[in-house]
């Protein structure tokens, strides 16, 4: 039988109430303390797990973009098709604003004061950077396979195809029920993929030159 991590699973209780007090005050305001209450734990021991805030601040950026990873594998499932797998890493990408707003809370705070805090700056920047990265391998992945045009830029294609779903799951955040959620993630998903699928469904010059090529 494995062992249980007892350390693993405190640092998950702070980080977890970390992570719920800023969602709802924002980083600024959110201290040691109230972290230490929300975790009913002692305050020696988040010391123990984390030498500052700064430290901590690591901690909720990783747990909220492992978050997001769990939601996406599970969403994935046994899928090879890179186009089925982009479409579904797009819903659950829309769906996180509904069903778990968390992250995306954590993230907004983040990103409003990543100007005024070097260190904020930076992990918020590498947070995106990576975002866009995995985006993008996952394009490049799909133009090997011949399922996504050739002449798209993946590293441009990902950063507009994050700010499509970011930009609607950020606005349901500051106005939920503002719109119909479900036909405005499904305007977004197919907007996207015809953007990026290569049999002319969005293909644009690809998809015909495609078609010339074969004829």
């Amino acid at each position: 039988m494995a062992r249980l991590d007892i350390n693993a699973i405190r640092r998950r209780q702070i980080i977890d109430a970390a992570v719920a007090v800023m969602a709802e005050k924002g980083w600024a305001e959110t201290s040691i303390d109230e972290a230490t209450k929300r975790a009913e734990v002692s305050r020696g021991l988040v010391s123990y797990h984390f030498k500052d805030k700064a430290d901590l601040l690591s901690g909720v950026l990783a747990r909220c973009q492992e978050i997001f990873n769990e939601s996406v594998q599970e969403a994935l499932g046994e899928s090879n098709d890179p186009v089925e797998t982009m479409r579904a890493v797009t819903r659950i990408g829309i769906e996180l604003a509904k069903v778990n707003p968390v992250p995306y809370e954590v993230f907004v705070q983040f990103t409003a004061s990543a100007k005024r805090d070097p260190r904020l700056g930076e992990e918020i920047r590498a947070l995106w950077e990576g975002f866009r990265r995995t985006t993008a391998a996952a394009i490049r992945a799909g133009q090997r396979a011949g399922a996504f045009r050739q002449d798209l830029d993946a590293d441009a294609a990902a950063a507009r195809h994050i700010g499509a779903v970011t930009g609607v799951a950020l606005q349901w955040l500051l106005e939920p029920g503002a719109f119909d959620f479900e036909e405005t993630e499904r305007q977004t998903i197919e907007m996207l993929m015809a953007y990026l699928v290569a049999d002319g469904a969005g293909g644009g010059s690809a998809g015909a030159a495609a078609a010339a090529a074969k004829g």
